[in-house]
């Protein structure tokens, strides 16, 4: 071979190495677009489900589709993560509800009764015209009858008395005046009932200021909103402040406590676009149920640090960063958010043998045996869940810890093991339970009405 043959050959095998690495590079760099593709279709997926699909995280029938005209599907209760496996049908079956018997007496017995006697006008036999005789009284149907409030002036006058002896005898007259209740505000017609009212309809109804102001308007008494949010304030201020630093430090003396938070926009607060309300809360076996709200100006985890402060018991919280440093606590993880996650991993034809699918059906197991132990004593529960719980909890860590994946599939398997000490935590004692869900629920009551807030009801600073 010549030297000019061997120069060309060498020219081409190094432009042949070059192509090879471009070759190299392009098919790592397709493979980056087809995992980027696939992870935005499955968020895409994901998205068009939770704005599109139904609310719920189980069906009974079809799992990747709802039934618009199954009345059922809007009739039952929503799940929150404390189900059963029973609960992951894939095949589609109807049954009718059973019918309760004695549901109904027993709504009515708990009501005033009003009893209406129908008689005749005339009781005169139609063949011999003689008077005929009542022979029996029959029930024929039960009735529910709403009364609509009614807002009624209530005038107290004050009697003044004299001692007429004194008066007589020319000495000095002693007088005096009756005892009138106070009102709970000065300056203001509004009794306690009436405040308590306004405060049952805008925080437990969810009705806004606007909306009650013509409601009231409507009941002959126009209250104009900014009153309805003033006493709201000034209420908190003079009575409720004391009462909720009482419930604070029975709250710090449970063993068992559970937080959770939201973002929270307080209107009158023009320098924060969004400030967030944490959630204090008793366990689910403490003798008092106790909900505390507190105003945070930020998601930091010095906001229940500060609200805590030297508790050193257990505290049921969700995976948030913000719980990670709290001294002297032990922390407990939600099994409900562990599901939440491989919930929303399952893709949308999924079947039963789905990875994601069988990391739901695992947490289902594990909630159902928990459920089982709720009627036992603190002592017998932790026993047994050292002896029935705990296994299955090591198997499914376990399950975890051997697969490998990414996109949702692998958020939800690095959630899990991130959350498994604290997950285990929940052997520990008797007391604890799998979720969150007592604080979820106590939040999500928050959350239904926080879009209509016009002004913050501060009950502990």
């Amino acid at each position: 071979m010549s030297i000019k043959s061997e120069k060309q050959f060498e020219v081409i095998i190094e432009k042949l190495e070059q192509l090879l690495e471009e070759n190299k590079q392009l098919k790592t760099l397709i493979a980056q677009k087809d995992d980027e593709l696939s992870l935005q279709k499955e968020q895409i997926e994901f998205l068009t489900q939770k704005l599109y699909g139904p609310k719920k995280e189980t069906l009974k029938d079809n799992p990747n589709q709802g039934n618009l005209f199954n009345e059922r599907l809007f009739s039952d209760p929503e799940q929150t993560g404390d189900q059963s496996d029973e609960d992951e049908v894939i095949i589609t079956t109807e049954r009718r509800r059973k019918k309760r018997k004695g549901l109904k007496d027993k709504q009515l017995s708990s009501l005033p009764t009003v009893d209406h006697i129908h008689e005749l006008e005339s009781c005169t036999c139609p063949t011999c015209k003689e008077e005929m005789k009542e022979i029996s009284t029959q029930l024929i149907r039960q009735e529910v009858k709403f009364i609509p409030a009614r807002v009624e002036n209530h005038r107290h006058f004050q009697k003044t008395y004299a001692c007429a002896n004194c008066e007589k005898s020319g000495t000095r007259t002693p007088f005096a005046k009756s005892e009138i209740p106070r009102l709970p505000l000065n300056n203001t017609a509004a009794s306690a009932s009436l405040i308590a009212e306004t405060m049952y309809q805008k925080f437990e109804q969810k009705v806004p200021g606007y909306r009650q102001e013509a409601y009231w308007n409507l009941l002959g008494y126009p209250i104009p909103r900014h009153t309805i949010a003033n006493w709201h304030i000034k209420t908190s201020q003079y009575y409720f402040e004391a009462l909720v630093a009482v419930m604070r430090q029975e709250l710090l003396n449970q063993k068992v406590l559970h937080a959770d938070e939201t973002t929270f926009k307080v209107l009158n607060d023009k320098d924060r676009q969004k400030s967030y309300m944490w959630l204090f809360s008793t366990g689910k076996y403490s003798e008092r149920a106790i909900h505390i709200y507190k105003l945070g100006p930020s998601r930091s985890g010095s906001v229940p640090r500060d609200f805590l402060e030297e508790y050193t018991g257990y505290l049921h919280s969700d995976g948030f960063s913000g719980y990670n440093n709290l001294p002297g606590m032990t922390m407990i993880a939600c099994l409900a958010h562990i599901r939440r996650k491989f919930y929303d991993a399952r893709p949308k034809n999924y079947s039963s043998k789905s990875v994601a699918h069988k990391g739901v059906t695992l947490c289902n197991e594990l909630f159902a045996l928990d459920k089982s132990l709720k009627d036992l004593s603190v002592s017998e529960r932790y026993d047994q869940r050292l002896e029935l719980v705990k296994p299955k909890l090591e198997a499914f860590f376990d399950w975890c810890e051997s697969l490998t994946a990414h996109g949702k599939l692998g958020t939800a398997i690095n959630y899990a093991l991130n959350q498994k000490e604290r997950m285990m935590n929940v052997l520990k004692d008797g007391r604890l339970v799998l979720s969150n869900n007592l604080a979820e629920r106590g939040i999500k009551s928050l959350v239904m009405g926080r879009n209509y807030v016009l002004k913050l009801v501060m009950c502990s600073n």
